[in-house]
Protein backbone atom coordinates (compact mmCIF):
# COMPACT_ATOMS: atom_id res chain seq x y z
CA UNK A 1 0.00 0.00 0.00
CA UNK A 2 1.54 3.62 -0.95
CA UNK A 3 0.52 6.30 2.28
CA UNK A 4 -1.17 8.79 0.55
CA UNK A 5 1.15 11.66 3.01
CA UNK A 6 -0.43 14.95 2.19
CA UNK A 7 -3.11 16.47 -0.24
CA UNK A 8 -2.27 20.02 -1.41
CA UNK A 9 -4.59 21.27 -3.74
CA UNK A 10 -5.41 24.72 -4.12
CA UNK A 11 -7.11 27.95 -6.17
CA UNK A 12 -6.96 31.19 -6.69
CA UNK A 13 -8.10 32.00 -2.92
CA UNK A 14 -6.77 29.36 -0.77
CA UNK A 15 -4.44 26.48 -0.93
CA UNK A 16 -5.41 22.77 1.27
CA UNK A 17 -3.58 20.53 2.48
CA UNK A 18 -5.07 17.52 4.12
CA UNK A 19 -2.83 14.47 6.22
CA UNK A 20 -4.67 11.47 4.18
CA UNK A 21 -2.62 9.22 6.06
CA UNK A 22 -2.33 10.67 9.85
CA UNK A 23 -6.36 10.70 9.40
CA UNK A 24 -6.75 6.73 8.51
CA UNK A 25 -4.00 5.91 10.64
CA UNK A 26 -3.52 8.24 13.34
CA UNK A 27 -1.70 6.19 16.27
CA UNK A 28 0.41 4.41 13.45
CA UNK A 29 0.91 8.36 12.09
CA UNK A 30 2.29 9.47 15.10
CA UNK A 31 4.32 6.15 16.19
CA UNK A 32 6.11 5.99 13.09
CA UNK A 33 7.14 9.32 12.85
CA UNK A 34 7.79 9.54 17.02
CA UNK A 35 6.02 12.21 17.26
CA UNK A 36 4.76 13.40 21.01
CA UNK A 37 1.33 13.91 20.08
CA UNK A 38 -0.91 14.76 16.74
CA UNK A 39 -1.20 18.61 17.43
CA UNK A 40 0.45 19.94 14.28
CA UNK A 41 1.46 23.18 12.23
CA UNK A 42 1.71 24.24 8.93
CA UNK A 43 3.69 27.00 7.29
CA UNK A 44 4.19 28.26 3.71
CA UNK A 45 7.17 30.64 3.19
CA UNK A 46 8.17 32.32 0.36
CA UNK A 47 10.32 30.70 -2.13
CA UNK A 48 10.66 32.69 -5.38
CA UNK A 49 12.78 36.12 -5.92
CA UNK A 50 10.58 38.74 -3.98
CA UNK A 51 8.15 36.38 -1.88
CA UNK A 52 9.14 36.97 1.62
CA UNK A 53 5.98 35.70 3.29
CA UNK A 54 5.69 33.71 6.28
CA UNK A 55 2.03 32.27 6.74
CA UNK A 56 1.12 29.98 9.62
CA UNK A 57 -1.93 27.62 10.52
CA UNK A 58 -3.03 24.82 13.01
CA UNK A 59 -3.61 21.59 11.55
CA UNK A 60 -7.32 20.72 12.97
CA UNK A 61 -8.71 17.52 12.01
CA UNK A 62 -5.38 16.88 9.53
CA UNK A 63 -6.66 19.70 7.88
CA UNK A 64 -5.37 23.47 7.38
CA UNK A 65 -6.05 26.08 4.44
CA UNK A 66 -3.96 29.52 3.82
CA UNK A 67 -5.53 32.55 2.15
CA UNK A 68 -3.73 33.81 -1.02
CA UNK A 69 -4.94 36.65 -1.18
CA UNK A 70 -2.31 38.97 -1.94
CA UNK A 71 0.15 36.67 -2.75
CA UNK A 72 2.54 36.61 -6.34
CA UNK A 73 2.63 33.76 -7.87
CA UNK A 74 5.77 31.21 -7.68
CA UNK A 75 7.41 28.30 -5.67
CA UNK A 76 6.74 28.47 -1.72
CA UNK A 77 8.11 26.19 0.75
CA UNK A 78 5.32 24.22 2.77
CA UNK A 79 6.61 22.65 6.03
CA UNK A 80 4.64 20.81 8.45
CA UNK A 81 5.26 20.61 12.48
CA UNK A 82 5.03 18.83 15.98
CA UNK A 83 5.89 17.92 18.78
CA UNK A 84 9.49 16.17 19.28
CA UNK A 85 11.59 16.29 22.24
CA UNK A 86 9.61 19.19 23.98
CA UNK A 87 9.86 21.26 21.06
CA UNK A 88 8.28 22.20 17.63
CA UNK A 89 10.31 19.94 15.07
CA UNK A 90 9.58 19.96 11.31
CA UNK A 91 8.91 16.44 9.72
CA UNK A 92 8.00 17.66 6.64
CA UNK A 93 8.99 20.12 3.26
CA UNK A 94 7.28 19.87 0.51
CA UNK A 95 7.60 22.80 -2.52
CA UNK A 96 4.61 24.19 -3.87
CA UNK A 97 3.87 26.29 -7.23
CA UNK A 98 1.12 28.64 -6.99
CA UNK A 99 0.13 30.85 -10.14
CA UNK A 100 -2.83 33.19 -10.57
CA UNK A 101 -3.70 36.67 -11.90
CA UNK A 102 -1.99 36.37 -14.63
CA UNK A 103 -2.41 39.01 -17.84
CA UNK A 104 -3.33 36.37 -20.69
CA UNK A 105 -6.18 34.01 -20.38
CA UNK A 106 -4.94 30.01 -21.12
CA UNK A 107 -6.58 30.34 -24.52
CA UNK A 108 -4.16 33.27 -25.10
CA UNK A 109 -1.05 31.46 -23.97
CA UNK A 110 -1.88 28.85 -26.02
CA UNK A 111 -2.70 30.39 -29.28
CA UNK A 112 0.81 31.85 -28.12
CA UNK A 113 2.78 28.92 -27.16
CA UNK A 114 1.39 27.23 -30.61
CA UNK A 115 2.72 30.28 -32.96
CA UNK A 116 6.37 29.69 -31.40
CA UNK A 117 6.73 25.83 -30.50
CA UNK A 118 9.74 24.45 -31.36
CA UNK A 119 10.98 22.33 -34.64
CA UNK A 120 13.27 19.27 -32.88
CA UNK A 121 16.17 17.93 -35.04
CA UNK A 122 18.03 15.08 -33.12
CA UNK A 123 20.84 13.06 -34.42
CA UNK A 124 20.47 10.18 -37.43
CA UNK A 125 21.02 7.71 -34.67
CA UNK A 126 18.67 9.09 -31.80
CA UNK A 127 16.96 6.07 -29.82
CA UNK A 128 14.79 8.13 -27.55
CA UNK A 129 11.82 10.47 -28.24
CA UNK A 130 9.39 12.76 -26.30
CA UNK A 131 7.07 10.56 -24.31
CA UNK A 132 3.95 11.94 -22.53
CA UNK A 133 3.84 12.64 -18.99
CA UNK A 134 0.98 9.38 -18.72
CA UNK A 135 3.00 6.97 -20.51
CA UNK A 136 6.36 7.67 -17.35
CA UNK A 137 4.64 7.51 -14.45
CA UNK A 138 0.93 6.09 -15.23
CA UNK A 139 1.33 3.54 -17.44
CA UNK A 140 3.83 1.20 -16.17
CA UNK A 141 7.26 1.01 -18.75
CA UNK A 142 6.45 -2.68 -19.58
CA UNK A 143 5.00 -4.62 -16.58
CA UNK A 144 8.80 -5.65 -15.43
CA UNK A 145 10.62 -4.64 -12.08
CA UNK A 146 9.59 -4.78 -8.81
CA UNK A 147 9.28 -0.71 -8.84
CA UNK A 148 11.69 2.39 -7.57
CA UNK A 149 13.54 2.76 -4.23
CA UNK A 150 12.69 6.32 -2.44
CA UNK A 151 14.02 6.90 0.94
CA UNK A 152 11.17 8.39 3.03
CA UNK A 153 10.13 10.11 6.70
CA UNK A 154 9.00 6.40 6.86
CA UNK A 155 11.47 4.52 6.08
CA UNK A 156 12.99 3.34 2.38
CA UNK A 157 10.33 2.04 0.06
CA UNK A 158 10.02 0.44 -3.04
CA UNK A 159 7.37 1.96 -5.31
CA UNK A 160 5.81 0.17 -7.56
CA UNK A 161 5.60 1.15 -11.33
CA UNK A 162 1.57 1.24 -11.20
CA UNK A 163 1.45 3.09 -8.19
CA UNK A 164 4.15 5.78 -9.07
CA UNK A 165 1.71 8.20 -10.15
CA UNK A 166 0.01 8.07 -6.85
CA UNK A 167 3.00 8.12 -4.90
CA UNK A 168 4.24 11.42 -6.51
CA UNK A 169 1.05 13.23 -6.05
CA UNK A 170 0.86 12.57 -3.01
CA UNK A 171 4.42 12.16 -1.68
CA UNK A 172 5.69 15.32 -2.96
CA UNK A 173 8.39 15.97 -0.31
CA UNK A 174 11.26 18.04 -1.49
CA UNK A 175 14.08 16.28 0.26
CA UNK A 176 13.19 12.67 -1.46
CA UNK A 177 15.07 11.18 -4.18
CA UNK A 178 13.99 8.55 -6.80
CA UNK A 179 16.67 6.20 -6.81
CA UNK A 180 17.67 4.49 -9.64
CA UNK A 181 21.09 2.75 -8.16
CA UNK A 182 19.06 -0.10 -8.11
CA UNK A 183 18.58 0.02 -11.69
CA UNK A 184 20.69 -2.51 -14.72
CA UNK A 185 20.70 0.67 -16.89
CA UNK A 186 20.52 -1.01 -20.19
CA UNK A 187 18.23 -3.38 -18.76
CA UNK A 188 15.62 -1.25 -17.18
CA UNK A 189 12.01 -1.16 -18.24
CA UNK A 190 12.69 2.69 -18.85
CA UNK A 191 15.51 1.95 -21.24
CA UNK A 192 12.91 0.19 -22.89
CA UNK A 193 10.52 2.85 -23.24
CA UNK A 194 12.06 4.40 -26.30
CA UNK A 195 9.01 6.41 -27.54
CA UNK A 196 8.22 6.91 -30.61
CA UNK A 197 9.03 10.01 -33.33
CA UNK A 198 5.36 9.43 -34.43
CA UNK A 199 3.58 9.85 -31.44
CA UNK A 200 5.70 12.75 -29.07
CA UNK A 201 4.51 14.95 -26.99
CA UNK A 202 5.79 18.45 -26.03
CA UNK A 203 4.49 20.63 -22.78
CA UNK A 204 4.90 24.43 -22.31
CA UNK A 205 4.18 26.24 -19.12
CA UNK A 206 3.64 30.01 -18.65
CA UNK A 207 5.13 32.26 -16.20
CA UNK A 208 5.12 36.22 -16.38
CA UNK A 209 7.65 38.89 -14.51
CA UNK A 210 6.70 42.40 -13.00
CA UNK A 211 8.72 44.23 -16.15
CA UNK A 212 5.51 43.39 -18.09
CA UNK A 213 7.86 40.36 -19.87
CA UNK A 214 6.37 36.69 -20.18
CA UNK A 215 7.83 33.44 -20.83
CA UNK A 216 6.60 30.18 -22.50
CA UNK A 217 8.83 27.54 -21.60
CA UNK A 218 8.89 24.23 -23.65
CA UNK A 219 9.05 21.33 -21.92
CA UNK A 220 10.13 17.41 -23.00
CA UNK A 221 10.39 14.71 -21.30
CA UNK A 222 12.44 11.15 -21.65
CA UNK A 223 12.17 8.03 -19.95
CA UNK A 224 15.65 7.51 -20.34
CA UNK A 225 18.98 9.66 -21.18
CA UNK A 226 21.53 7.09 -22.25
CA UNK A 227 24.55 9.52 -23.18
CA UNK A 228 26.87 8.35 -25.94
CA UNK A 229 30.61 7.38 -26.70
CA UNK A 230 32.91 6.98 -24.15
CA UNK A 231 30.42 8.58 -21.55
CA UNK A 232 27.86 5.37 -22.02
CA UNK A 233 30.58 3.25 -22.05
CA UNK A 234 31.75 4.43 -18.48
CA UNK A 235 28.42 4.83 -17.41
CA UNK A 236 28.89 8.55 -16.36
CA UNK A 237 25.40 9.59 -16.63
CA UNK A 238 23.36 7.87 -17.95
CA UNK A 239 19.47 8.02 -15.79
CA UNK A 240 16.24 7.50 -16.20
CA UNK A 241 13.76 10.29 -15.59
CA UNK A 242 14.95 12.81 -18.83
CA UNK A 243 14.02 16.40 -18.64
CA UNK A 244 14.59 19.02 -21.05
CA UNK A 245 13.37 22.77 -21.90
CA UNK A 246 14.03 25.75 -23.55
CA UNK A 247 12.61 29.11 -22.95
CA UNK A 248 10.96 31.85 -25.22
CA UNK A 249 11.05 35.63 -23.44
CA UNK A 250 8.57 37.69 -24.92
CA UNK A 251 7.93 41.64 -24.73
CA UNK A 252 4.22 41.82 -25.65
CA UNK A 253 3.81 39.55 -28.03
CA UNK A 254 6.81 39.41 -29.92
CA UNK A 255 9.65 36.59 -28.87
CA UNK A 256 13.12 38.50 -28.14
CA UNK A 257 14.92 35.75 -26.69
CA UNK A 258 15.62 32.02 -26.91
CA UNK A 259 17.16 30.13 -24.07
CA UNK A 260 17.98 26.58 -24.85
CA UNK A 261 18.82 24.15 -21.99
CA UNK A 262 21.68 21.37 -22.13
CA UNK A 263 23.92 20.25 -19.32
CA UNK A 264 24.56 21.16 -15.29
CA UNK A 265 26.11 24.70 -14.37
CA UNK A 266 29.53 24.98 -14.27
CA UNK A 267 30.53 22.33 -16.54
CA UNK A 268 32.54 23.60 -19.63
CA UNK A 269 30.86 23.15 -22.69
CA UNK A 270 32.64 23.73 -26.21
CA UNK A 271 31.28 23.80 -29.55
CA UNK A 272 32.80 22.63 -33.02
CA UNK A 273 36.24 21.36 -31.31
CA UNK A 274 36.29 24.73 -28.91
CA UNK A 275 34.93 26.93 -31.88
CA UNK A 276 32.70 28.30 -28.77
CA UNK A 277 32.96 27.66 -25.19
CA UNK A 278 30.88 28.16 -21.60
CA UNK A 279 29.83 27.36 -18.38
CA UNK A 280 26.32 28.43 -17.76
CA UNK A 281 24.73 25.35 -18.77
CA UNK A 282 22.37 26.66 -21.50
CA UNK A 283 23.05 29.51 -23.86
CA UNK A 284 20.81 32.41 -25.01
CA UNK A 285 20.32 33.42 -28.99
CA UNK A 286 18.18 36.57 -30.06
CA UNK A 287 14.97 35.25 -31.59
CA UNK A 288 14.99 37.66 -35.03
CA UNK A 289 18.83 37.31 -35.36
CA UNK A 290 19.51 36.65 -39.47
CA UNK A 291 20.99 33.75 -38.61
CA UNK A 292 18.58 32.38 -35.76
CA UNK A 293 17.45 28.94 -37.51
CA UNK A 294 13.72 29.53 -38.42
CA UNK A 295 11.06 28.18 -40.26
CA UNK A 296 7.83 29.73 -40.58
CA UNK A 297 8.81 31.51 -37.52
CA UNK A 298 9.19 28.22 -35.75
CA UNK A 299 12.73 27.83 -34.05
CA UNK A 300 14.54 25.12 -35.26
CA UNK A 301 16.36 23.22 -32.14
CA UNK A 302 19.34 20.72 -32.62
CA UNK A 303 18.19 17.67 -29.73
CA UNK A 304 22.04 16.21 -28.73
CA UNK A 305 21.92 12.68 -29.46
CA UNK A 306 21.65 10.91 -26.17
CA UNK A 307 21.82 13.02 -23.86
CA UNK A 308 18.57 15.40 -25.71
CA UNK A 309 20.61 18.37 -24.76
CA UNK A 310 19.37 21.71 -26.72
CA UNK A 311 21.23 23.37 -28.77
CA UNK A 312 20.82 27.05 -31.00
CA UNK A 313 23.31 25.02 -34.17
CA UNK A 314 23.35 21.40 -35.26
CA UNK A 315 27.01 20.38 -34.85
CA UNK A 316 29.20 18.41 -32.61
CA UNK A 317 30.18 19.32 -28.60
CA UNK A 318 31.75 18.22 -25.99
CA UNK A 319 31.26 18.10 -22.00
CA UNK A 320 33.94 16.45 -20.13
CA UNK A 321 34.33 12.72 -21.38
CA UNK A 322 30.66 13.03 -23.29
CA UNK A 323 31.09 14.75 -26.85
CA UNK A 324 27.49 14.37 -28.69
CA UNK A 325 26.06 15.03 -31.96
CA UNK A 326 22.99 17.80 -31.85
CA UNK A 327 20.88 17.80 -35.01
CA UNK A 328 21.87 16.61 -37.90
CA UNK A 329 25.27 17.43 -39.71
CA UNK A 330 25.10 17.91 -43.84
CA UNK A 331 28.79 16.32 -43.97
CA UNK A 332 29.48 18.37 -47.63
CA UNK A 333 28.79 21.42 -46.02
CA UNK A 334 30.95 21.21 -42.34
CA UNK A 335 32.80 18.41 -43.35
CA UNK A 336 33.43 18.72 -47.16
CA UNK A 337 35.17 15.18 -47.89
CA UNK A 338 32.66 12.85 -46.16
CA UNK A 339 29.65 13.27 -48.72
CA UNK A 340 26.26 14.46 -48.65
CA UNK A 341 23.39 12.72 -46.34
CA UNK A 342 19.66 13.04 -46.70
CA UNK A 343 18.02 13.36 -42.94
CA UNK A 344 15.64 10.18 -41.95
CA UNK A 345 12.13 10.40 -41.31
CA UNK A 346 12.43 10.24 -37.54
CA UNK A 347 15.09 13.59 -37.51
CA UNK A 348 12.52 16.22 -38.01
CA UNK A 349 9.50 16.67 -35.52
CA UNK A 350 7.25 19.69 -36.12
CA UNK A 351 5.20 21.69 -33.93
CA UNK A 352 1.41 20.92 -34.47
CA UNK A 353 -0.46 22.53 -37.40
CA UNK A 354 2.96 22.06 -39.38
CA UNK A 355 2.07 18.88 -41.68
CA UNK A 356 5.01 17.56 -43.43
CA UNK A 357 4.61 14.24 -46.56
CA UNK A 358 8.31 13.46 -44.90
CA UNK A 359 8.19 14.07 -41.07
CA UNK A 360 6.15 13.99 -38.36
CA UNK A 361 4.15 16.58 -35.77
CA UNK A 362 4.23 16.26 -32.07
CA UNK A 363 1.53 17.05 -29.74
CA UNK A 364 1.69 20.25 -27.39
CA UNK A 365 0.16 20.00 -23.95
CA UNK A 366 -0.05 22.85 -21.19
CA UNK A 367 1.29 21.98 -18.15
CA UNK A 368 -0.96 24.26 -16.74
CA UNK A 369 0.28 25.34 -13.16
CA UNK A 370 -2.48 27.22 -12.11
CA UNK A 371 -4.47 23.79 -11.89
CA UNK A 372 -1.58 22.00 -10.66
CA UNK A 373 -2.60 20.06 -7.51
CA UNK A 374 -2.62 16.43 -6.05
CA UNK A 375 -6.09 15.47 -7.04
CA UNK A 376 -6.20 15.47 -10.63
CA UNK A 377 -9.26 16.95 -12.25
CA UNK A 378 -11.49 14.06 -13.33
CA UNK A 379 -11.65 14.76 -17.09
CA UNK A 380 -8.78 15.60 -19.70
CA UNK A 381 -9.58 18.96 -22.06
CA UNK A 382 -7.29 20.74 -25.11
CA UNK A 383 -5.78 22.89 -22.02
CA UNK A 384 -5.77 20.27 -18.87
CA UNK A 385 -3.66 16.84 -19.35
CA UNK A 386 -5.03 15.42 -15.45
CA UNK A 387 -1.24 13.70 -15.74
CA UNK A 388 0.40 16.61 -14.81
CA UNK A 389 -0.59 16.03 -11.29
CA UNK A 390 2.40 13.66 -10.59
CA UNK A 391 4.44 17.04 -10.94
CA UNK A 392 3.26 17.78 -7.22
CA UNK A 393 6.24 15.78 -6.30
CA UNK A 394 9.02 18.56 -5.71
CA UNK A 395 11.56 15.84 -4.69
CA UNK A 396 14.43 14.44 -7.36
CA UNK A 397 13.87 12.65 -10.32
CA UNK A 398 17.01 12.40 -11.32
CA UNK A 399 19.84 10.52 -9.79
CA UNK A 400 23.16 10.16 -11.41
CA UNK A 401 26.05 9.21 -9.40
CA UNK A 402 29.07 12.02 -8.90
CA UNK A 403 26.64 14.58 -10.05
CA UNK A 404 23.89 16.92 -9.19
CA UNK A 405 20.76 15.54 -8.97
CA UNK A 406 17.55 17.69 -10.56
CA UNK A 407 13.75 18.70 -10.19
CA UNK A 408 11.51 18.60 -12.71
CA UNK A 409 8.91 21.76 -13.73
CA UNK A 410 7.61 23.71 -11.74
CA UNK A 411 10.72 23.29 -9.15
CA UNK A 412 13.18 23.53 -11.23
CA UNK A 413 15.28 27.13 -11.40
CA UNK A 414 14.05 28.45 -14.92
CA UNK A 415 10.37 28.06 -13.09
CA UNK A 416 11.41 29.27 -9.72
CA UNK A 417 13.75 32.52 -11.14
CA UNK A 418 12.92 32.56 -14.75
CA UNK A 419 13.94 36.39 -15.49
CA UNK A 420 17.88 35.29 -14.36
CA UNK A 421 17.56 32.02 -16.21
CA UNK A 422 17.46 33.98 -19.67
CA UNK A 423 19.27 36.67 -18.52
CA UNK A 424 22.10 34.92 -17.25
CA UNK A 425 22.29 32.02 -19.95
CA UNK A 426 25.98 32.29 -22.51
CA UNK A 427 25.09 35.17 -25.14
CA UNK A 428 25.23 33.08 -28.44
CA UNK A 429 26.73 35.55 -31.01
CA UNK A 430 26.60 33.85 -34.10
CA UNK A 431 30.74 34.80 -34.45
CA UNK A 432 30.89 31.31 -36.38
CA UNK A 433 32.37 30.09 -39.56
CA UNK A 434 30.59 30.73 -42.95
CA UNK A 435 29.86 27.35 -43.58
CA UNK A 436 27.94 26.81 -39.81
CA UNK A 437 25.70 29.80 -40.76
CA UNK A 438 25.26 28.39 -44.88
CA UNK A 439 24.71 24.88 -42.69
CA UNK A 440 22.03 26.00 -40.91
CA UNK A 441 20.21 28.11 -43.74
CA UNK A 442 20.41 24.41 -45.72
CA UNK A 443 18.27 22.66 -42.68
CA UNK A 444 15.70 25.15 -42.57
CA UNK A 445 15.56 24.69 -46.40
CA UNK A 446 15.22 21.66 -46.19
CA UNK A 447 12.61 21.34 -43.86
CA UNK A 448 10.67 24.13 -45.19
CA UNK A 449 10.64 22.06 -48.81
CA UNK A 450 8.78 18.89 -47.20
CA UNK A 451 6.13 20.97 -45.42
Amino acid sequence: MIEQFLIVNHDEKSLTIFLKWASEFPDEFVKQLKLESSVLTARLDGNSAGNGIELIQPIVDFRASFDLAGLTGGVYTLTLFAERDGQASSFWTQLVCIQHSLRRSPEEVDRLARKYAPVLLFSPEEEFFPVSLRDLVITPPDGEGTGIDVETVLGKRSIPFDQLDLFLRTNGHADYLLDQSGFGLADSSFYRQKGSYRDCVVYYSYMEDEAERSYINYHTFYAFDPKTGIAKLLNVGPHIFDRESMTVMFEGDVPVKLTLGAHLENQPIFYLEKLLGWTQGRTTVQFDHEHTPLVNGHPVVAVAEGSHALYPSAGTFHISVLTEIAGHIFRNLLFPDLGESDMNEHQVILPPGMKSGQFASYDLRPLRLDLLQSDPHPEATPLYDPATAALMFSGYWVDVPGFQNERFPPFSKREMDVRSWVEDGFEWTWDVPDSVKEHNRAIVEYIRQRI
